[in-house]
C-alpha cells in the first residue's frame, strides 16, 4: 500500500521521544485514504492506533504489534461564523489563526504540540479553559461501518479532560470551530502571557508528555469540608482550588516526589505532575514513576491520581 513503511521508530512520533517500534505505519491526510487502510487492517487483522502529534501518549519499550495511522488532515475553510479545520491541524497553528483574525477561545493553545483531534478526544484545556468552549461540531468516521459521522457539542459529551469519543469506536476527522470576535490586542498580549509562563517554568526543557495526571476534583477528596471559595486546607496547609480542582502536582509534591528519578526519567523539578525524559528514559522507567506516584498519593491522602496521558501497552 502507498505510503505504508514497516518497523518503525515510535520515539520520533511523540514528545516523550520513547518506545519500540510500531509493526506499521502511515500518514493519511485524505479521508479515501483513511477508509482504504482500515478495510486493509481489517482484513490483516491488525490492531491500530490513532496518533495525533503524540503529545500525550506513551508508547511501550516493545513498540506497538500493529498499524500506528497518524492523522495528517490539516485542511481549512471559513465559513461566515465558523472555521472547519482538519484534525491533523497542530494547536498552536490554529491558535495563531485565532490571534490574527481576532478570534477567542485557542490563546491557551499557544505552545501545545498536540493536534486539534487530540484535543477534542480529551477534552484538552489549559489555564482554565478548554478545547469544547469553541466546538460547534465534530465529524468522524465509524471504525465499523467506515461512514461519517456528526455530532454537535453537546453529543461529544465533553467533560474535565474527557470526551465520549474515548467510548466510540470512531476516528475524529475534522471539527467546527465557532469564531467570535475579541479585542485583537488583548488576545495576543494574552497569548503571549501563557507561553511566557511556560517557558518561565521550564516546560520545553526536557522531552514530556506535559501533565501526567488529571488535576483533583475537590468534591471527590476527603478535604471536601474544608473547601471555601477558592482554596482548601490540606492537612494544615492551605491550597489553591482552581474551577473547583487541586492541582495533581500538589500531592505529588507533598510526598517528596518532586525531583525523583530513576534512569534517564524524572518527575520534574519545576512541576510534580510532569515526568521528563532528561536522558534517554526508557518507557518503564516512565511508568515506573507513574505507578510510584499513584501508590504513595493514595497512601498518604487516600486519593486515586488517574492518568491523564495514554499509555499503550501493546
Amino acid at each position: 500500500m502507498f505510503g505504508l513503511r514497516k518497523n518503525v521508530s515510535l520515539k520520533d512520533l511523540t514528545t516523550f521521544k520513547v518506545g519500540g517500534k510500531a509493526d506499521y505505519f502511515i500518514e493519511i491526510s485524505q479521508k479515501r485514504k483513511l477508509i482504504q487502510v482500515l478495510r486493509w487492517a481489517k482484513k490483516k487483522n491488525l490492531p491500530f492506533f490513532i496518533l495525533g502529534n503524540g503529545s500525550n501518549v506513551l508508547f511501550s519499550d516493545k513498540g506497538f504489534k500493529g498499524l500506528v495511522i497518524k492523522i495528517k488532515n490539516k485542511k481549512i475553510r471559513k465559513t461566515k461564523k465558523t472555521l472547519i479545520a482538519g484534525a491533523g491541524i497542530l494547536l498552536p497553528e490554529l491558535s495563531n489563526i485565532f490571534l490574527k483574525n481576532g478570534w477567542v477561545g485557542l490563546e491557551w493553545a499557544n505552545g501545545i504540540p498536540g493536534t486539534l483531534g487530540g484535543a477534542i478526544y480529551g477534552n484538552a484545556g489549559a489555564f482554565g479553559e478548554e478545547i469544547k468552549n469553541i466546538i460547534k461540531n465534530v465529524k468522524t468516521i465509524d471504525i465499523n461501518s467506515l461512514k461519517e459521522k456528526k455530532y454537535n457539542r453537546e453529543g461529544c459529551q465533553f467533560v474535565y479532560r474527557e470526551s465520549g469519543f474515548k467510548e466510540k469506536k470512531e476516528i475524529i476527522w475534522e471539527a467546527e470551530l465557532i469564531t467570535k470576535k475579541g479585542n485583537k490586542k488583548e488576545l495576543k498580549k494574552k497569548a503571549e502571557e501563557f507561553i511566557k509562563y511556560k517557558i518561565g517554568k521550564g516546560l520545553f526543557k526536557y522531552p514530556s508528555a506535559g501533565s501526567v495526571f488529571k488535576n483533583i476534583k475537590i468534591d471527590e477528596t476527603p478535604f471536601s469540608k474544608f473547601f471555601k471559595k477558592n482554596f482548601v486546607f490540606i492537612n494544615g496547609k492551605k491550597v489553591e482550588v482552581k474551577a473547583g480542582k487541586v492541582s495533581a502536582g500538589f500531592f505529588i509534591e507533598q510526598c517528596g516526589l518532586k525531583g525523583k528519578k530513576i534512569g534517564g526519567a524524572m518527575i520534574s523539578d519545576f512541576h510534580a505532575n510532569i515526568i521528563v525524559n532528561f536522558d534517554k528514559a526508557k518507557a518503564e522507567e516512565i511508568l515506573f514513576l507513574i505507578d510510584l506516584c499513584k501508590e504513595k498519593v493514595y497512601k498518604k491522602f487516600k486519593i486515586q491520581l488517574k492518568e491523564e496521558i495514554i499509555v499503550i501497552n501493546t
